[in-house]
């Protein structure tokens, strides 16, 4: 089992604080491996709600149409059809690595904590469907 592996399978699916000081290459290497999809915020860009949502789109690839509200955010993160959900039986899963996820906590925290309720929503939907969908919250340096 990768280390990858094991931080998800301790986890499980949801929002998790992560402490992990390995570079975002290897994690993407490692979850590819591991067949889960890999999606990564770049949280010194987000101060606020629109930030957040800006960096999300971005990260997601979401689509034209995404409409930078939190309803635009909880719909798009329960379709995804854009980013391939692993292989039936694969046993993959969604993944997101939020690097430097406290700066958001620090200037918007009532923002913050919708964004991880809508996390937590996105993870039971995809839950529902057989589908592990897991966010590491990686704190800054």
């Amino acid at each position: 089992m990768t280390a990858l592996a094991h931080v998800l399978g301790e986890a499980g699916p949801g929002v998790h604080l992560w402490h992990s000081e390995r570079p975002v290459t290897e994690i993407r290497a490692e979850a590819a491996e591991i067949a889960w999809r890999c999606v990564v915020l770049d949280g010194s860009l987000i101060v606020d709600k629109t930030s957040f949502l800006n960096e999300c789109e971005r990260a997601y690839g979401f689509p034209a149409y995404f409409g930078h509200n939190w309803d635009a955010l909880a719909d798009c993160l329960a379709d995804l059809q854009w980013l391939p959900p692993p292989e039936t039986g694969s046993g993959g899963g969604i993944l997101t690595v939020y690097e430097d996820s406290d700066a958001f906590a620090r200037a918007d925290l009532d923002a913050y904590d919708i964004a991880l309720e809508i996390w937590e929503e996105a993870a039971e939907a995809w839950r529902r469907i057989g589908v592990p969908f897991t966010v590491l919250l990686r704190p800054g340096a």
